[in-house]
């Protein structure tokens, strides 16, 4: 069984970088969820099939949720490329972690069992969205979200929001990578030193559930923060 980490652990290395199991796996990922639309939505007819209709389906309910959630169709168009890949992408990620073995072996391991992959989404998600809102607002106004003249107390309380901005980032990234993290281990112990049959097939159902809504709850985080974000008023 393999020591439990909180990163990832290098296969092999290649011109000086280490090649960790999770970074090969989240690289398995993406490609898996580009070849999947490819075939769903390379050749999409007027008359759809069955497979596009799904494909269209999801997408569609994706949108319609985080336009709930932004109650602005605009706002909603811009950060939806983000927020469902983000969705898609941590929701493969995660369900990676049901696949029988992983975990134990030193060469398979969910990517989001490591803090170095839910940081960066955070982290680029983040910049993501305080890019978006200069280019918006401007670099002025943008500024005058963090720092406040009006008195002392309102400057601090900018500064105090500043700081806030990076503790989200961090707070992304960790609750996050906290919850797979642990469902990783329980899987681990129950698959590896219990009865590894149908003993997990509860905590199985449980992981499904938790794996679509950490992913649901992330990108929808993304969402409102940056309507929030990019938003003239403040909040």
């Amino acid at each position: 069984m393999e020591e439990i980490s909180l990163f990832g652990s290098a296969v092999f290395n290649l011109f000086g970088i280490n090649f960790t199991n999770t970074f090969l796996l989240s690289i398995v990922c993406v490609l898996l969820l580009i070849v999947l639309f490819i075939f769903g939505l390379g050749k999409r007819e007027i008359v759809p099939n069955k497979v596009q209709n799904f494909f269209e389906f999801v997408l569609e309910s994706i949108f319609n949720l985080f336009d709930g959630m932004t109650g602005d169709r605009k706002k909603t168009e811009e950060i939806f490329p983000l927020s469902a890949t983000l969705f898609l992408l941590i929701l493969t990620a995660n369900l990676f972690e049901l696949i029988p073995g992983l975990g134990i072996f030193p060469f398979l391991r969910a990517p989001s069992s490591d803090l170095h992959f839910t940081l960066a989404l955070a982290i680029f998600s983040m910049l993501f969205i305080h890019i978006a809102a200069i280019k918006q607002l401007g670099g002025l106004a943008y500024l005058k979200k963090y720092i406040k003249f009006e008195s002392p107390i309102m400057f601090f309380v900018g500064i105090l929001e500043g700081i806030g901005e990076l503790t989200k980032t961090l707070s992304l990234g960790v609750r996050l990578f906290g919850n797979l993290f642990a469902g990783e281990i329980l899987l681990m112990v129950i698959s590896f030193y219990i009865t590894p049959y149908l003993v997990p097939l509860p905590f199985l159902g449980l992981e499904l559930f938790v794996a679509f809504i950490q992913a649901l709850v992330f990108s929808a985080l993304i969402t409102v923060f940056y309507v929030f974000t990019t938003s003239a008023e403040e909040h």
